[in-house]
């Protein structure tokens, strides 16, 4: 599959595969935060739009476009173009997705900035001729900052209409013994790991990573035959556009 990414400038911003670490996953324990894989694996779920220039936004509380200030060295990269607080940035492409595929656009996954919070959208790339914004929304009035060549949004392909084609259905755990028995054994194993770490175990740390999640076994020690991922990492675009 390939998805396009056609430039509206000569030096449109950088689109990166979104890298595996956090730097507040980096100051954990030992990177402990590492070893959950549901929130490793987030990280590298798409790609994320960098910006080319440093971005400093605050707002007073007002629900006016004037009560959003916006301080960068290009002028139209980040504005306040809808008030109540809301910071938008330029995206400086249109994206094209093959038939039946779009765009979920996010903020960059498991990265936080105090005070402002971004705006989740899903853009129909399969057939839409003209780029979109990404959004911020302030939390509280006050001033956030962004460097150069921090990401400030991040972008993954998922296909139309599945979410609507999905019937959830509740039905009661009893109902399903080998995923009763799957569950209790994970917990007497996680309350193990615990009261092992509570007591200083000096190996506990090692079995923690050595968990069913992580290698994808059930608590018999059968591997799971689902596609299980332990590490991602994406593809680089391609720029085709030669020489400027």
């Amino acid at each position: 599959m390939i998805m396009e990414a056609f430039a509206l400038t000569e030096n449109p911003q950088p689109l990166v595969p979104a890298p595996p670490n956090r730097d507040w996953m980096d100051a954990t324990t030992r990177r402990h935060a590492y070893r959950c894989l549901p929130i490793a694996v987030a990280n590298t779920y798409g790609w994320q739009l960098l910006l080319p220039a440093d971005v400093t936004a605050e707002w007073s509380g007002g629900m006016e476009l004037a009560d959003v200030t916006v301080s960068c060295a290009h002028s139209d990269q980040a504005v306040s173009n809808f008030g109540r607080g809301v910071l938008t940035f330029d995206v400086a492409y249109v994206f094209k997705t093959p038939i039946d595929f779009h765009l979920l656009v996010t903020g960059p996954s498991n990265t936080f900035k105090d005070g402002i919070a971004p705006m989740t959208a899903v853009v129909e790339t399969d057939w839409l001729p003209y780029t979109f914004t990404f959004n911020y929304q302030f939390t509280r009035p006050g001033r956030v900052h962004w460097k150069a060549g921090e990401p400030y949004a991040q972008i993954c392909i998922v296909r139309a209409g599945m979410q609507q084609s999905v019937q959830p259905v509740i039905r009661h755990l009893r109902d399903n013994p080998k995923l009763v028995a799957d569950l209790e054994a994970w917990r007497i194993r996680r309350s193990g790991l615990r009261d092992a770490l509570a007591a200083g175990d000096p190996d506990a740390i090692k079995r923690a990573v050595d968990r069913d999640y992580y290698l994808g076994r059930y608590a018999d020690g059968e591997k799971t035959l689902a596609d299980h991922v332990i590490k991602m990492r994406l593809n680089a675009p391609i720029d085709e556009r030669g020489e400027a």
